[in-house]
């Protein structure tokens, strides 16, 4: 008998706990929305983030929490929020609203593959709601406009790709077409030893310049012999004897007249 007793207040206790967490919880979940009402977004994620440590079974704490941090733009951990909701639940309208979000916060990452996926899976509980059908159409169309871009760029890597590679052989070509110039004039240089006709150039100039150093005799040139000059000279006058002689050096080198005449 005593030990009924017992064992009925230990649960009495236990219940009594478990409403005081569930009160706690609720408590939480309440706060949270009254911030997240007030666009209180921050304040809104601290309140739901102490009400999932509470009960992280709870579809409402994550699903609360992964709107709050869609609104701050926190997509990515929004999304995890949603996906967790999603396992957690077996409520049509819940599973739903959760895979509606995750392919709202998808889009907003802007990636329309993902979001398609999304609403598609929210369609199976709720294939006539209007703003999942809406905002599929939405993802369809800007995936389709991601997926031309992409191509696009692709198409002008390819054709950059193209014309770098174009340039290159024009490069090795002109190269070997330099080469094989080179190696023509090479060919057509005349037989020989370059140094041994320098060195034979140089033989003729020092056989000039030894020409040029030697000293000419100017009276060389149309020189009268001695016996006919001494024959002019004697039948000359005194003034004709000078004019001869003149006349003698007339084709001779010039030099200064010496102050001695030597006749």
């Amino acid at each position: 008998m005593l030990r009924k007793f017992f064992v009925h207040i230990s649960l009495f206790f236990l219940g009594l706990i478990a409403v005081k967490a569930q009160e706690s919880l609720n408590t939480l979940i309440f706060r949270g929305n009254r911030s997240f009402d007030k666009q209180k977004y921050g304040e809104a994620t601290s309140t739901f983030s102490e009400a999932v440590k509470k009960n992280e079974k709870d579809f409402g704490a994550h699903y609360n929490l992964g709107n709050s941090l869609y609104k701050i733009k926190k997509y990515d951990e929004a999304i995890a929020e949603y996906q967790k909701a999603q396992k957690i639940t077996n409520n049509k309208d819940e599973k739903a609203a959760s895979y509606y979000n995750e392919g709202n916060a998808h889009l907003q990452n802007g990636d329309g593959e993902k979001a398609v996926n999304a609403y598609k899976n929210a369609l199976k509980f709720d294939p006539d709601n209007e703003a999942i059908l809406k905002n599929l159409q939405i993802a369809k169309k800007k995936q389709k406009q991601k997926d031309n871009k992409q191509n696009q760029q692709n198409q002008q890597q390819n054709q950059q790709n193209n014309q770098n590679k174009n340039q290159d052989n024009n490069q090795n070509q002109q190269g070997d077409q330099n080469h094989e110039n080179k190696n023509n004039n090479t060919k057509n240089q005349p037989n020989g030893n370059i140094g041994d006709q320098n060195k034979g150039k140089g033989n003729q100039g020092a056989e000039k310049q030894n020409q040029k150093n030697e000293p000419q005799n100017p009276n060389d040139q149309n020189k009268i012999p001695k016996d006919l000059q001494k024959l002019i000279l004697q039948r000359s006058a005194n003034q004709e004897r000078e004019t001869a002689k003149k006349l003698l050096n007339k084709n001779g080198y010039y030099s200064p007249e010496s102050n001695t005449k030597d006749w």
